[in-house]
C-alpha cells in the first residue's frame, strides 16, 4: 500500500508531497500535472523490475519525437535531480525470484531515490538510495489516515533494531544493502549499476528488500486497450488482469474455478454499471490450446466473442474481474475512469472502485484484501461522489524563474492537510470556494462553505 509520495524535479512537478488513503481522487482541469504525478508512481514501480534506461523509456515522453532521459527532469535542467521518496506498507510473505518465501522483518517502510543527469553518458544514474523503517509505535503518524486497530495489528507487525536496510555513504560513495540482520552485504559504486539496488534484489537473502521490491511492482497505471482486452490467452497465461487489460479470458476461467459465485457477481457488477450483458463465459478451443472470453449480450441469442465485444463492454468486464479477483493485490491507478461510462452510472462506477480499496475499519483478510485505488479526473460527475477526505485538488502554478509547475492541494481540515502540517499557502486551495465551483452541485458544496465559515479562506 502507497502511503505517501515525495517528489522533487520530476517532469513538471518542482515539488510536491501527496499522502494517499484507501481511495483518492485527483481533481484538476487538464494540463495541471495529474498524469505526471502517475508518472512517477509508474517509474518507481518499473525501476523494482527493470534497468534505469528501460524503466526511464515506460514513463511517457515529454517530448515529440525522440526521446531524451532529461524529459523526465524538471524544466530539463541537466543540473537538476529527481528525488522520489515513498512510504508504504509491504506485504508480510513473498516470495523470490526461485519460489522461495520470504518473510520482511517489518512491513512500514520509506524507500528514497536520488537520480542525476549524467551528460557523459546520456542517461540517468543513481546517486543516493536508501530504504528505511518505521516504528511500529509511530504507525499512526506514520500512515497519517484513520483505521480501527485491527486494521492496524493486521498490516503493521514485525520489528526493527537495526538501521537502515539501504545506505548510501557519500563519502566513499557506495551503496550498501544491509541484511535484515544488520549485516552488511557487499558495497555497490554509486552510478554504475544500471539497477537501483530494490532492482537487482531477488532472492530471500534480504527478505525486507524483496518485500519492497514486490510492493511497488504492485503498482499499476491502468491503460486498458481494447485490442489487449479481445486478445485470447493461453492455457498458461497469467491469471489477473494486466494493466493494459489483457489475460481476461485466463482471469475468469480462475475466478470461475476458485470460487462458486464468482461468475453471477461479475455479472452483477456489470449491472451496476448498465453493462447489456447477461452472460458471460470462457470457451475453451482446445484445438488452438487457447481460452477465449465470450458473453451474451441482451436482444442476441447467441454468444458474442471478445473480438465482437464493444470497447466499452471490455471496460466494464475488465473492471468488474478486477473486483472480483481478491488475490491480486495492486495499488490500481485509473486515469479519468469516467471514459465510457454513462453519467447516470459514474456513482456506481466511484463505489465499484471503493469496493475494490481496502476497508480500513476491517482487517486485512481473504475477503478484505490490502488493495488501493488511485485515480485522476477533471470530471464534476466523479467529484459530485467523492468525499472531501478523499480529494486532493491539482492545480498550476508559474514563475517567472521556472515556469509552470504542478501543485497537489488537500482541502482544509482533512486529515491529510493535518498529516502534511506545512504552510497554508501550499497545503489547502487558496480559496476553498474555487473547488466548490469547480465540482458545482456536489454535496460537499455545503462542507466546504463551512470549512471557509471556521477557517477563513486562504488567498
Amino acid at each position: 500500500m502507497l502511503l505517501g509520495l515525495r517528489i522533487e524535479n520530476f517532469k513538471n512537478i518542482r515539488e510536491a508531497h501527496i499522502r494517499f488513503g484507501a481511495f483518492t481522487c485527483l481533481i484538476g482541469h487538464n494540463g495541471v500535472g495529474k498524469s505526471n504525478l502517475f508518472d512517477a508512481i509508474h517509474f518507481l514501480s518499473a525501476l523494482a523490475e527493470h534497468e534505469i534506461p528501460v524503466a526511464a523509456l515506460e514513463v511517457r515522453s515529454a517530448s515529440d519525437g525522440s526521446y531524451s532521459p532529461l524529459d523526465l527532469v524538471f524544466g530539463r535542467d541537466p543540473e537538476r535531480k529527481i528525488v522520489l521518496s515513498a512510504d508504504m506498507v509491504v506485504p508480510q510473505e513473498v516470495e523470490d525470484d526461485f519460489g522461495q518465501p520470504a518473510k520482511p522483518s517489518t512491513t512500514l517502510l520509506t524507500y528514497s531515490l536520488t537520480l542525476r543527469y549524467a551528460k557523459e553518458s546520456d542517461r540517468l544514474v543513481v546517486e543516493k538510495e536508501s530504504l528505511t523503517h518505521a516504528k511500529l509505535g509511530g504507525y499512526k503518524k506514520f500512515v497519517g489516515f484513520s483505521s480501527s486497530a485491527d486494521f492496524r495489528t493486521s498490516v503493521a507487525v514485525g520489528a526493527r533494531r537495526g538501521g537502515a536496510l539501504i545506505s548510501t555513504n557519500a563519502g566513499d560513495q557506495k551503496i550498501v544493502l544491509h541484511g535484515d540482520g544488520g549485516s552488511r552485504g557487499r558495497p555497490a559504486p554509486v552510478g554504475k549499476s544500471p539497477l537501483t539496488v530494490v532492482g537487482g534484489t531477488n532472492t530471500f537473502d534480504y527478505p525486507t528488500v524483496l518485500a519492497a521490491k514486490r510492493e511497488m511492482s504492485s503498482w499499476r497505471i491502468l491503460h486498458l486497450e481494447p485490442s489487449v482486452m479481445r486478445s485470447p490467452d493461453s492455457r498458461s497465461a497469467p491469471q489477473h488482469v494486466s494493466a493494459s487489460g489483457g489475460h481476461i479470458p485466463a482471469t475468469l476461467n480462475a475466478l470461475k474455478e476458485k470460487y462458486d459465485h464468482a461468475r453471477s457477481e461479475i455479472i452483477n457488477n456489470l449491472h451496476v454499471l448498465n453493462s447489456d450483458i447477461k452472460d458471460l463465459d470462457v470457451y475453451h478451443d482446445n484445438a488452438r490450446d487457447q481460452l477465449t472470453l465470450r458473453a451474451k449480450i441482451l436482444g442476441v441469442d447467441n454468444w458474442l466473442y471478445g473480438r465482437s465485444l464493444s470497447d466499452g463492454t471490455l471496460r466494464y468486464i475488465a473492471l468488474a474481474l478486477m473486483l472480483a479477483d481478491v488475490q491480486d493485490r495492486a495499488v490500481l491507478c485509473m486515469e479519468e475512469p469516467e471514459n465510457g461510462i454513462h453519467p447516470s452510472r459514474v456513482p456506481n462506477l466511484v463505489q465499484l472502485l471503493r469496493d475494490y480499496a481496502v476497508d480500513v475499519d476491517m482487517p486485512v483478510s481473504t475477503d478484505n484484501p490490502l488493495r488501493q485505488v488511485l485515480i485522476n479526473t477533471h470530471s464534476p460527475e466523479v467529484a459530485r461522489q467523492v468525499d472531501l477526505d478523499e480529494l486532493v485538488f491539482v492545480e498550476s502554478a508559474t514563475t517567472r524563474s521556472e515556469g509552470q509547475y504542478s501543485v497537489f492541494r488537500p482541502i482544509m481540515g482533512t486529515w491529510r492537510a493535518n498529516v502534511l502540517n506545512e504552510p497554508d499557502s501550499e497545503i489547502l486551495p487558496k480559496d476553498p470556494q474555487r473547488l466548490a465551483d469547480f465540482i458545482g452541485g456536489s454535496p460537499v458544496n455545503k462542507k466546504l462553505g463551512q470549512l471557509e465559515l471556521d477557517f477563513g479562506s486562504v488567498r
